[in-house]
């Protein structure tokens, strides 16, 4: 089928889409005979049709409920998966591939392997105002191609920031109204209380963030979940589960407040160097069809690093809140908690994009149904940021933002992996224009 190119500029590679697959008034698009997975958590619909028109769902269900609109293009997929478009809820685009150098000028390359990856929504959770915001405008003005982004611009921290090139230092709660006025001003999705903040400061922004309709995410390390911090209303999420086993007196304070969760299980993971025991998922395609050889370089001379005493220490350490927090994810989860997947990436052994892979199989692992850890990375990725009536799953008026799956994820968390076609607000996107060039 003949293509023709967007005027998209994604380095030197454009995007391409299927002439009758995009643009308001063109051909609906009808993909037959599909396992549908909608995000909601039910059982997949085993022979679906899903109809696109212009960026938007029109219609999805069985095959005997569904009318394929008379001029619409008709795909038969064959018995393969469409589920929503996948979301990680928890990354940064500042971020080397370590997690501690700065890769501004990566930003294209990352946001190219979130979307082969097939992540249509992202949330940065703490980066440079003006350089976040400028990149999430230009994606949504469509001059930039790359996933839906949601950010929270800099860290709000205390008078020794953990992260000082991104973090705005709040010392005082008579700060609090003009910092988050500004916040505000600069049109950020949330705010991002971290660590260093006194518990009188916490208490001022979540005054000053519900007087300004804006979400507040709080990442305090060790506390994150504990009583202290849920007393009063106003704390929207924690940007982790916790590192201890909750108490039933803060899931308590917690449900009704609807306090939620986001994963990140896979930086644990890092931390406690599991997955650079054995290299061998760095053949993916994943990963190698969107990461410069060097930095692979760099990712294998530090998996081969000689453990010293403090690298041990660590390790044992984080091997341990790696298997507290899957726990905390089940019991969250079992208690009717929402919990969205979140990767907190890049760090060492957790890539843009193919992290979300990773992060689900641990939720997985962890004890939770593969359709239950997909419906966080799609319906619960989008309740967390209040954007549920415009996508995270599949239903007519939301969002086409959907991907073809040859596998049962359902079945299977691994088959995520296997994605055929990614579609981005009714746009076949050509993955293969996303591929790193050597």
């Amino acid at each position: 089928m003949k293509k023709f190119r967007l005027g998209w500029v994604v380095l030197f590679f454009p995007i391409c889409v299927q002439a009758d697959s995009f643009g308001q008034g063109q051909r609906p698009v009808a993909f037959t005979h599909a396992v549908i997975i909608d995000g909601n958590g039910g059982a997949p619909i085993e022979n679906g049709v899903l109809v696109v028109r212009g960026e938007r769902i029109e219609g999805v269900g069985p095959a005997a409920s569904v009318q394929i609109p008379a001029d619409a293009a008709v795909r038969d997929i064959q018995g393969k998966v469409i589920l929503p478009g996948l979301a990680d809820m928890h990354l940064h685009f500042s971020h080397g591939w370590n997690g501690k150098t700065t890769d501004l000028l990566g930003y294209q390359r990352h946001l190219n392997a979130l979307l082969y990856s097939g992540i249509t929504t992202v949330m940065d959770t703490g980066n440079s105002l003006p350089f976040i915001i400028q990149v999430r405008d230009e994606i949504a003005a469509g001059r930039l191609i790359g996933p839906r982004m949601y950010c929270a611009g800099p860290i709000l921290d205390g008078a020794d920031p953990s992260w000082p090139s991104i973090s705005y230092s709040v010392t005082s709660v008579e700060q609090v109204p003009a910092v988050v006025r500004r916040l505000k001003q600069d049109r950020v999705d949330i705010i991002k209380a971290y660590g260093g903040l006194s518990d009188s400061i916490l208490a001022a922004l979540v005054r000053e963030a519900s007087k300004s309709s804006l979400a507040l995410f709080v990442d305090q390390g060790w506390r994150n979940g504990s009583l202290e911090l849920v007393m009063g209303d106003g704390v929207t999420a924690f940007a982790h589960v916790p590192d201890f086993p909750p108490s039933s007196d803060a899931l308590n304070m917690m449900k009704p407040r609807q306090v939620k969760f986001i994963t990140t299980l896979a930086v644990v993971e890092s931390y406690s160097r599991r997955r650079l025991a054995d290299l061998a998922f760095l053949e993916s395609s994943l990963i190698k069809d969107t990461t410069p050889a060097a930095v692979l370089a760099e990712l294998r001379a530090e998996a081969a690093r000689v453990y010293d005493d403090s690298l041990s220490a660590s390790v044992r350490e984080n091997t341990q809140r790696l298997r507290m927090r899957s726990s905390n994810v089940k019991t969250l989860f079992e208690a009717g908690f929402l919990l969205a997947a979140g990767t907190d990436a890049p760090y060492p052994g957790v890539f843009q994009g193919e992290g979300l892979h990773r992060e689900l199989e641990l939720i997985v692992e962890a004890g939770i149904r593969p359709l239950d850890a997909i419906t966080m990375a799609t319906r619960n990725a989008a309740r967390i940021i209040g954007g549920e009536q415009e996508w995270g799953t599949l239903e007519p008026g939301k969002l086409a933002n959907l991907l073809v799956i040859n596998g049962r994820p359902d079945q299977k968390i691994q088959d995520t992996r296997n994605i055929e076609t990614v579609v981005l607000q009714g746009r076949i996107v050509d993955r293969e224009a996303l591929r790193l060039r050597p």
